[in-house]
């Protein structure tokens, strides 16, 4: 079996005991936090955060572009979100030195 197909089986498990549907769309904590997509990191475990307390965005080094902008904008009109929690860490693999080298390379590999 692939890793979707294990994933789609662990869905369907989740979504048979799934008992948050009652929770208001709004996050609970109003906050939206905004992390690098290291897989190492759990945010909601790192945080305390259980599922409906906050907005998660994650993006390759955890940083503020215009698609970020456009949901952190959704977030807090239509949703109440209040406060912004930026996360970076140490050992990225994005950081913007290597994402800078990483550039490098895939510019002289495929121009």
């Amino acid at each position: 079996m692939s890793i979707t197909g294990e994933l789609l089986n662990n869905n369907e498990k989740y979504a048979e005991s799934f008992d948050k549907g009652d929770l208001p769309l709004p996050p609970a904590k109003q906050v939206v936090v905004v992390a690098c997509m290291d897989a190492r990191l759990n945010v909601y475990g790192m945080l305390g955060l259980e599922e409906g307390d906050a907005h998660v965005i994650r993006n390759a080094g955890g940083v503020i572009t215009d698609d970020e902008i456009r949901s952190l904008t959704i977030s807090q009109r239509l949703s109440g979100t209040r406060e912004i929690v930026l996360i970076h860490h140490t050992t990225a693999g994005c950081s913007p030195s290597r994402t800078r080298r990483s550039r490098g390379r895939s510019k002289r590999k495929w121009g």
